[in-house]
């Protein structure tokens, strides 16, 4: 299994202490996420998993995740609210209030989509 399916794995069962191993072993992980354009990167699995400590790492490793949209259009945000991991979504708007403006596909943003739920 390589390094990025170690990652994924990880996230997706929440396990740190893998993340820091694979980090070890392949310091430039993280930035290879950079390189496309749309992609579900750890964090967007740990969101959607609502593994919240897991993407409180993440989240401090690279920032830059917050606001990336995966394939089918979504921020890690909005994956956590889909999802219902309210303690996710809390700590991801807590680490940075502006992600309630990251439009998504469709251009909704997080905040908007709480508005629509509660009408």
């Amino acid at each position: 299994m390589e390094a990025t399916e170690k990652l994924a794995e990880a996230a997706r069962v929440g396990n740190i202490d893998v993340l820091y191993e694979l980090l070890c072993s392949t310091p430039f992980l993280l930035e290879s996420f950079e390189q496309v354009q749309f992609t579900d990167t750890p964090l967007h699995i740990a969101a959607s998993e609502g593994c919240t400590q897991f993407g409180i790492e993440i989240m401090s490793l690279k920032p830059s995740f917050c606001g990336k949209l995966n394939t089918d259009g979504f921020s890690p945000l909005d994956l956590a609210l889909r999802n219902g991991h309210r303690e996710t979504v809390t700590r991801q708007v807590q680490f940075n209030p502006d992600l309630i403006r990251v439009q998504r596909k469709g251009r909704i943003t997080p905040l908007q989509n709480v508005a629509e739920k509660m009408i």
